[in-house]
């Protein structure tokens, strides 16, 4: 970026109201579409990250092109317009999993061939797109997250097993990386192997022993028990947050000295609560529509069991939002913690209850529990039978403090909004235009709250949160952090299943680039105004800084 297009941005920013007008704050620019082109590009769009020095997005594919020749077989660069700048070829390396870049630097997380063998970061230069070098981390490298002023790479390694039958089952942890040097280190679970039982006393969902189906297998340890997923650092860039979703937990890390210091359960939400409603089945009322206004209060908890984390300050604390998406152990096999209530063995005591609360049919009835998807965690007292229905998910967002403290949850909002605000009144699906929900997923974890990320726009800090099962973003506005508020729906038809979100300024405006995993597309949105005046010089601090590092790398290489 030049000195003149640094002063025009700020001029345009000065001029700028002080507030947003019109009706939608983000308009879409253009959809990228990935899949069926070249056996070295993405093949899709999961994960994405922006380059502020080159005015780039490096986009990796999806998971859904594994199996494929060339799936997952590269990273897209894309420039603002929407062009392909270049494709790196990474067919025979692996699978791809995550991207970040700071300081012209990108970082890719890569699963080796083998998933439970040791991963691989590789790093690249973001303007030349050579290779830099390369460390060895832990298996299953999920997502990496460069530290605020990008020194420090963190690395969360999700260490799954390929099933519970035998197999490997590598440990979890958190590769710490410096960015100058590639010096690595890592802070692992290790220390907590003996805590098993204090753990689950707090509430951390550690795998059942009893549900494993293999004679002889030995559990896994507390450490090969836990598998980080994403990673958010505190704003001055000592403490990252690390979600387990499994575990229904965040850890917390010490980044100077590559320690797990705490590790919090984030306990259970209760769903017969006012404002704490949900969709339970896929099957009721008529159509496809959601749940044709029935989203209503059942005795049911939610497993929060969060996926993406974003870091944020307000008057000087630290916060994480988190997206309480949910998961199950059931994809590997020799384990399943997953059953339908209208299949399950209920307590007396819990149908006891539930008949109160809902009616003799609350199990046979599509209309009431009977199609609802939960854990086999529910069994408290491990009798086999359940004495809680626990549900995955939370289908929320939530605000953390600093310790992993619950300050606020979005309650039933997400699936309120949806259905007052952009359901059609007919049924429709995904394919429809405008309709961002079908019923087919309220049975399990409803919208799916994927990914989180937050943005200044201004003197306003919003929350992104990509919603998985629909094709939509949703924004909120975090000012008063006990009270967000809802700002709207970010949406474009064709994409779909929005799985990586990136904020980023540029030229006086906002952006957000979303990855959508279903349809292999990328799009851009940008602010229908310029940003108002604190992002803009904060825009105009970052870009000098940009300039004077590309210099001063220019004068490098000249000597």
């Amino acid at each position: 970026m030049t000195l003149n297009r640094i002063a025009a941005a700020l001029a345009m920013a000065l001029s700028a109201p002080a507030a947003f007008a019109g009706p939608s704050l983000f308009n879409w620019q253009w959809t990228y579409q990935h899949t069926g082109t070249a056996a070295s590009q993405a093949q899709g769009s999961e994960i994405l990250s922006f380059d502020t020095l080159n005015r780039r997005l490096w986009v990796i594919g999806t998971d859904a092109n594994v199996s494929s020749p060339v799936g997952r077989s590269g990273i897209d660069v894309l420039d603002l317009s929407g062009a392909l700048v270049n494709s790196i070829n990474l067919q025979s390396v692996g699978g791809v999993n995550s991207v970040a870049i700071a300081n012209g630097q990108a970082a890719v997380a890569i699963t080796a061939p083998v998933k439970t063998n040791a991963g691989v970061v590789q790093f690249y230069n973001t303007s030349s797109f050579a290779s830099i070098g390369s460390v060895t981390v832990g298996a299953n490298p999920d997502s990496v997250t460069y530290t605020p002023d990008g020194s420090k790479l963190l690395v969360a390694n999700e260490g799954e097993p390929t099933n519970y039958t035998g197999a490997p089952d590598p440990v979890g942890s958190v590769s710490i990386i410096d960015a100058s040097t590639l010096a690595s280190t890592t802070a692992d679970f290790s220390s907590f192997n003996s805590q098993a039982a204090a753990l689950r006393t707090a509430g951390v969902r550690l795998l059942d022993p009893t549900k494993l189906t293999t004679a002889g297998y030995t559990p896994p340890t507390v450490a090969q028990d836990l598998e980080p997923e994403y990673i958010a650092v505190s704003k001055d860039g000592s403490t990252a947050a690390v979600t387990l979703q499994e575990a229904n937990a965040v850890a917390f890390v010490d980044i100077a000295t590559s320690t797990v210091t705490s590790i919090k359960a984030l306990g259970l939400k209760d769903h017969s609560l006012p404002g704490n409603g949900l969709d339970v089945s896929d099957r009721d009322g008529t159509g496809t529509n959601i749940l044709n206004g029935q989203i209503q209060n059942w005795n049911v908890k939610g497993i929060y069991m969060p996926d993406g984390i974003a870091s944020f300050t307000q008057n000087g604390q630290q916060f994480y939002v988190t997206a309480n998406e949910g998961d199950s152990r059931a994809d590997w096999p020799g384990y399943n913690d997953e059953v339908r209530v209208g299949s399950a063995t209920i307590d007396p005591a819990l149908n006891t209850a539930l008949t109160a609360a809902h009616g003799s049919d609350w199990k046979t009835n599509n209309d009431k529990l009977n199609r609802l998807t939960v854990s086999t965690s529910g069994d408290l007292d491990g009798d086999g039978d359940l004495d809680q229905l626990q549900a995955y998910g939370a289908r929320s967002f939530s605000i953390l403090d600093a310790n992993g403290n619950l300050v606020f949850d979005s309650g039933d909002q997400l699936e309120q909004i949806i259905k007052t605000q952009f359901m059609p009144s007919t049924s429709c699906t995904l394919a429809t235009a405008g309709c961002l929900w079908d019923d087919t997923r309220s049975d399990n974890k409803g919208p799916e709250p994927e990914s989180a990320v937050i943005g200044q726009v201004g003197s306003d800090t919003l929350l992104f949160l990509g919603l998985e099962r629909s094709n939509a973003v949703m924004v909120w506005n975090l000012n008063d952090r006990t009270a967000p508020s809802f700002v709207e729906m970010i949406y474009h038809t064709g994409d779909v299943g929005p799985e990586g979100l990136s904020f980023f300024t540029d030229g006086g405006y906002g952006y957000l680039a979303v990855s959508s995993e279903v349809s292999g597309s990328t799009a851009l949105y940008r602010t229908a105004a310029p940003v108002p005046v604190p992002a803009a010089v904060w825009l105009l601090g970052s870009a000098l800084g940009a300039l004077g590092l590309s210099r001063r790398r220019a004068k490098a290489r000249q000597g």
